[in-house]
């Protein structure tokens, strides 16, 4: 026997599964202050290990066996390192296994450690922020892993097979074990690669790996189904802003199937923070259920005023297309919608933390859409690229033909020349893999579809996909979003969870919202939105604004603005009654009561941007200057809606109308970003400064003759 081999019978298979066990288990409860102690303890010894391997290996000769013992020790440390901040290292280490294997790449020994470690080192570049580079790591872990399969066959080595001493396992389970890590490890390259392309910006491929991932976790060995079914539900998200309704409810209906497969299970004796998991697994599933009602409320709105304006199915087609937010200022203000309650990692950064050795049941699922329409010659495609990358280097040698060095070339113009080859040939290698991998997505998608193969019929059954007509099928939505919200409101209560109280309350409010689009009766429009600011102005009263000022800001901006829905309701009203009809005192103080709040409101949301200063600064936070003007702006707007007793009162409010839009005016041209943002107000509030002095003047010279 070897000495190297003797060395860890004796001993060194012991250090490195006392290693496992500070690196997997101990190092979970490690100190805050102490972050990495165990983790520090179990690189010690990785090290150990590896020091006396080198000193009993043969220096002039390493056998295949050796290669692979230190491949694996090499990766164990560089993630380690990796996971220690002390990422250089941790790259030198990973950098050194992909060179060592890249002649046992397609082999069962050295597959799963050269697998791993691309998937390791896409990690470490997506962490620090370079999706480019993360995603040509991952690529070649995905194409790695599909000529494998096709060229080998069946599974590789685990990589601990090489750290532990060896057992008398049965061959057919240890052969089923390799096929469940392999196939894991490929699961979460695909995860991986969603993750990237979020990072990219490129959500419909995301969406696509994101499908792809869900759907080899549902059919894994190991499904974790609470994760799942919060995953799915997260999916439905983007599907729905997609205006994808049929694909949206397929998610949620699967994400409910599958977590009452969980529920099932008989909980009653689990630790209460199990329980209190799923709870509040259940009542984010129903939040995405009713930020699916509220999307397709909306949408069907937009669908009719579309209709409504002559435009027909084509701007219909071009709102599903960019998925515009008829509630802006809601959204500008920053109101977190039920989506947020599962959501991605919130640097959008591949988790350093993830380990492609374990099993299928931790992928956080980005919210993405998924690509349709693939021409039928994607099979071949992939086949006819499957060796272009030996095709490149073929080109690329009569390439080098003329970068021959002659007697008129300098040595330096040749390494100039020579880096420039290498380049151009680094660059052919990554088109072709990125072609291939291109076209391997697209087959995938086409195999195996965008739905899950589940029975989800009687869940989605409950709830249309289709746009709404009438006032009857909106009230239909709207009574089965108030059941979701109670059934929501049960987990989530003000005293313990804040602010997603508020956001199931807001939820409520903008149901109402929609529903009085459908209503038809002005009077009754106008007792919906009063619900509406009941049900806000109760929630706000019992917020402290110091410690929620942006949950209480959102509040005020949408307080005021319903006040304003509503006066111009009371307008409407009165307008169609006839000209000839007078306003009543009572129909007067109404109104100027509603602009006196409303404007009250859009008031107390500015003041938040003062910062406990007198004045408004120079310049508002980036995420408030769009709202902040666009209050401003309102607010001129409601000053000219007051119905005056006299002269002085009316050119007093003419006054202050004209002063919020030259705040406007004035903040716009001394911050020439902010333009774009306002650019529709801007240009109305420039022309409101020119023309209402000329107003006031005229009502003065009326008032005197």
């Amino acid at each position: 026997m070897a000495a190297w081999k003797e060395f860890l019978t004796n001993e060194g298979f012991e250090k490195l599964k006392e290693a496992r066990h500070f690196a997997d288990e101990l190092a979970k409860d490690d100190p805050d202050e102490e972050p990495y102690r165990s983790l520090y303890k179990a690189r010690d010894l990785l090290n150990s290990v590896k020091k006396v391997l080198k000193k009993t290996a043969d220096k002039r000769h390493w056998d295949a066996d050796f290669y692979f013992v230190w491949c694996a020790l090499e990766l164990k440390l560089g993630t380690i390192y990796i996971a220690t901040e002390e990422k250089a290292t941790g790259e030198e280490h990973l950098l050194g296994c992909l060179e060592k294997l890249e002649d046992f790449k397609l082999t069962k020994e050295g597959m799963g450690i050269y697998q791993d470690t691309l998937n390791q080192m896409g990690i470490l570049w997506s962490g620090r922020g370079k999706p480019e580079e993360a995603l040509d790591y991952f690529k070649q872990a995905e194409l790695i892993y599909v000529d494998f399969k096709s060229i080998v066959g069946g599974a590789p080595f685990m990589i601990d097979e090489f750290l532990t001493a060896p057992s008398e396992e049965d061959s057919d389970k240890r052969e089923a074990e390799r096929k469940v890590k392999f196939e894991s490890a490929y699961t979460h390259t695909l995860f991986y690669f969603a993750q990237v392309y979020q990072q990219l910006g490129d959500a419909e491929i995301s969406a696509q790996y994101c499908n792809l991932t869900l759907q080899r976790q549902l059919d894994s060995q190991s499904l974790d189904r609470l994760d799942w079914s919060l995953h799915a539900a997260t999916l439905s998200q983007y599907y729905m802003t997609q205006r994808d309704f049929n694909m949206s409810r397929h998610c949620l209906a699967s994400a409910e199937v599958v977590f009452q497969q969980e529920e099932a299970n008989d909980v009653t004796n689990c630790p209460d923070e199990v329980k209190e998991k799923m709870q509040q697994a259940k009542a984010d599933i129903i939040r995405c259920w009713i930020k699916y009602a509220l999307g397709l409320m909306d949408y069907s709105r937009e669908q009719l005023l579309q209709e409504a304006a002559g435009n027909g199915e084509e701007e219909a087609n071009d709102y599903k297309a960019d998925g515009r937010d008829s509630d802006k200022e809601s959204e500008a203000i920053g109101v977190q919608q039920a989506s947020d309650a599962h959501s991605v990692h919130s640097n959008g950064k591949v988790d350093e933390s993830e380990d492609t050795s374990r099993e299928e049941n931790d992928p956080i699922i980005a919210d993405e859409s998924v690509e349709q329409n693939e021409t039928e010659q994607t099979s071949q495609e992939i086949k006819s690229t499957a060796n272009e990358n030996d095709q490149t280097s073929t080109e690329n040698t009569g390439e080098d033909k003329k970068y021959v060095v002659t007697d008129n070339t300098s040595q330096h113009e040749q390494v100039v020349l020579d880096k420039e080859n290498d380049e151009e040939k680094k660059q052919l290698e990554r088109e072709a893999i990125s072609k291939r991998s291109e076209l391997l997505r697209k087959e995938a998608m086409k195999k195996d579809g965008k739905k899950f193969n589940l029975e989800v019929t009687s869940h989605e059954e409950k709830i249309t996909d289709k746009p709404l007509k009438t006032f009857d099928e909106a009230r239909e939505i709207f009574l089965i979003i108030k059941k979701w919200i109670e059934q929501a409101k049960e987990f989530y209560k003000l005293d313990h969870h804040c602010p997603d109280y508020v956001a199931i309350v807001q939820d409520h409010s903008l149901s109402f919202k929609f529903l009085s689009f459908f209503e038809l009766d002005m009077e009754r429009q106008c007792k919906m939105q009063k619900r509406r600011i009941d049900m806000l102005s109760e929630i706000l009263n019992e917020l402290n604004p110091q410690h929620y000022l942006l949950v209480s800001r959102q509040l005020m901006f949408e307080i005021a603005d319903t006040y304003s829905t509503l006066m111009d309701l009371k307008m409407a009203i009165l307008e169609a009654a006839g000209e000839g009809v007078r306003p009543t005192p009572h129909h007067v103080k109404k109104i100027n009561l509603l602009v006196k709040e409303s404007i009250k409101y859009y008031q107390e949301y500015l003041n938040t941007l003062k910062g406990g200063k007198p004045v408004y600064p120079d310049e508002f936070p980036n995420n408030d200057v769009r709202p902040g003007l666009v209050a401003m702006f309102c607010m001129g707007r409601l000053y000219s809606k007051y119905i005056p007793g006299d002269v002085q009162t009316r050119l007093m409010n003419i006054k202050k109308s004209k002063d919020c839009y030259q705040f406007v005016v004035d903040y716009c041209n001394r911050n020439r970003s902010a333009k774009a943002l306002v650019e529709g107000e801007y240009q109305i509030c420039k022309e409101m400064v020119d023309l209402l002095p000329a107003k006031m003047e005229k009502i003065r010279l009326e008032a005197e003759t």
